[in-house]
């Protein structure tokens, strides 16, 4: 049996139905992947066609197919693709060239993974024999074959792939590797969609495949080789996936928490976004992002530590919200906290519609999924590691639970779980996390007009009661302002920034100003403070999405601040 058949689980998608802002959320990026450059034609002529084939129109699949889940829709684009998927691929049934054999170009490869993605989330939702075809093209005639290249993909930094202007170029190379990414890594990021494709179809020769693949990226130094974080982070979701799903041997396991744990330390901004390159805090790209918010969820899945989850918190409602642009994509930013940079602030790619645009589909799906997890070994438990609004179907051991969440997190400590449905018979245990920036015994659960007794266990306070049909549990807690160190003090010595719960906070200002001093701000609601000596506002930085876009591209937000 698999390690992830004893471990919590989250909610399908088609048991979860998201409300409030994450529903906003996912009508908006829903609405723009369905513009033009977003269609068949449009993908396969794209500018990145040449440099990652496969990598836009595999991205867009992927994104509509878990964004018309999330919302329970239809896109037609989605069979479209899966239809006319053979009048984008040679003779061999992939996209580009064919290379001699014991030859492989890098951004090929690593182009084609989010098409394996795309394929396979499309074919567990549809079960289209099509789409299968497709998987085992790609695997049996581009992946398989490069499985005795990977000793030779160069485990030292190549000059050449350094300080180009923009990522993902290809530099030709003489070696079996004809063509590197200036993504450094990018071949790595391929385990994602390998791992994926072998639960969809496993066979020997891809087990095999994927095995070589993680010894080698094993064998690399990501800080050395100044490896792209997007590369990494998606990387180690894959070696993650194939330790909860097949293989549960600890190295595994020790690779993705030291590496992950070394991009925290070293190629994080100040407002939870990433680094594009470890060492090279040039500008954030929502990808990364949206890998290391999964990411700490699935390590809280496996390892039950609160603190993957608050980091995924401080992601999710900071550098994920940041991220989304008005017209529903997604961007990049500067890198706050380091090169001097005290703000908060959109870089020139206001918008990436090459790869952020689609890959937010998958950031804001995974929220909804994570509405409640059931453990295996917990008939009636149910644990809530977040808070977003919406209807949620709980499938437990013991029985099914249904309810409707409504409430103000992050900005206030208020959520009302409404009871649909529940199946008889012994009390549920419901488990509600302590968020970042929460004290545990302000924590008060109520079933109608009666407080609960709670329990504080592995960072989540846990109530035993009865449930029936239109029974409300309110859940209240204190969310309160926190002034701390900033990331980097070696960029910014004894600078500190605000937090209000999981929400960074920032002064609306191009200028740097000084830091006002606590017991100066004036809790003003919904996140915001306001200096009485001053009347700076300090606001969180997660409303860039609803602004006006010539607004948005220019908003400004000081972050961190010196005394």
């Amino acid at each position: 049996m698999p390690l992830s058949s004893s471990l919590l689980q989250p909610t399908a998608l088609a048991d979860s139905a998201p409300a409030g802002d994450l529903r906003r959320r996912l009508e908006l990026n829903f609405g723009r992947l369905h513009d033009a450059e977003f269609s068949f034609e449009a993908a396969i002529t794209a500018f990145t066609a040449r440099e990652a084939p496969g990598d836009w129109l595999g991205r867009t699949l992927l994104g509509l197919t878990l964004d018309a889940q999330a919302l329970d829709r239809e896109s037609p684009r989605t069979e479209e693709t899966v239809r006319r998927w053979p009048e984008a691929c040679n003779e061999r049934g992939y996209i580009g060239l064919v290379h001699p054999a014991g030859r492989a170009d890098e951004n090929q490869v690593g182009g084609h993974n989010a098409m394996l993605r795309g394929l396979c989330e499309y074919y567990l939702w549809k079960k289209d024999p099509r789409a299968l075809a497709a998987i085992r093209g790609i695997i049996n005639h581009l992946m398989l074959p490069t499985r005795p290249l990977y000793g030779a993909y160069p485990d030292h930094l190549l000059d050449k792939l350094m300080g180009g202007p923009v990522s993902g170029l290809t530099v030709a190379h003489d070696g079996v590797w004809l063509g590197l990414s200036t993504d450094i890594g990018t071949l790595f990021f391929t385990l994602d969609g390998l791992t994926q494709a072998y639960l969809v179809d496993p066979t020997q020769e891809l087990r095999m495949l994927i095995e070589t693949m993680i010894a080698r990226y094993a064998q690399l130094d990501i800080i050395a080789l100044s490896a792209q974080t997007h590369a990494t982070l998606t990387a180690l979701r894959g070696i993650l996936r194939w330790h909860m799903e097949v293989d549960a041997r600890p190295e595994y396991l020790q690779i993705v928490r030291e590496r992950f744990q070394l991009y925290l330390d070293q190629a994080r901004t100040e407002h939870h976004a990433n680094f594009n390159w470890f060492g090279r805090p040039d500008w954030t790209e929502s990808c990364a992002i949206i890998d290391s918010f999964m990411l700490g969820v699935q390590l809280w899945q496996v390892t039950r530590e609160p603190f993957y989850l608050e980091e995924a918190h401080r992601i999710y409602h900071n550098a994920i919200c940041h991220h989304q642009r008005p017209n529903g994509g997604f961007g990049c930013d500067f890198c706050t906290g380091s090169n001097g940079d005290r703000f908060v602030h959109a870089f020139k790619w206001f918008e990436a519609p090459w790869c952020c645009s689609m890959r937010g589909a998958e950031g804001l799906s995974c929220a909804a999924r994570y509405a409640a997890f059931t453990d295996p070994a917990a008939p009636r438990g149910v644990w809530f590691p977040f808070y977003f609004e919406g209807a949620v179907t709980v499938r437990a051991p013991g029985g099914v639970l249904v309810l409707n969440a409504t409430g103000e997190y992050p900005y206030g400590g208020k959520i009302n779980y409404q009871v649909k449905q529940a199946t008889a018979g012994a009390p549920w245990r419901l488990h509600f996390l302590v968020p970042p920036g929460v004290d545990a015994k302000s924590f008060v659960v109520k079933k109608g007009d009666t407080a609960l007794p709670t329990k504080l266990e592995k960072g989540f306070v846990v109530v035993e009661t009865a449930l029936a049909t239109d029974d409300v549990v309110a859940v209240e807690f204190a969310i309160t302002l926190v002034c701390e160190s900033a990331k980097y003090p070696t960029n910014f010595p004894e600078a500190r920034h605000f937090m209000h719960g999981p929400l960074l906070l920032g002064a609306e200002t191009a200028t740097a100003i000084p830091m006002p001093a606590t017991t100066d701000l004036a809790y003003l609601g919904s996140g915001r403070y306001q200096c009485r000596r001053t009347s700076v506002l300090l606001t969180p930085i997660d409303g860039i999405t609803y602004l006006p876009e010539a607004v948005a591209r220019t908003r400004t937000l000081q972050a961190v601040f010196s005394r």
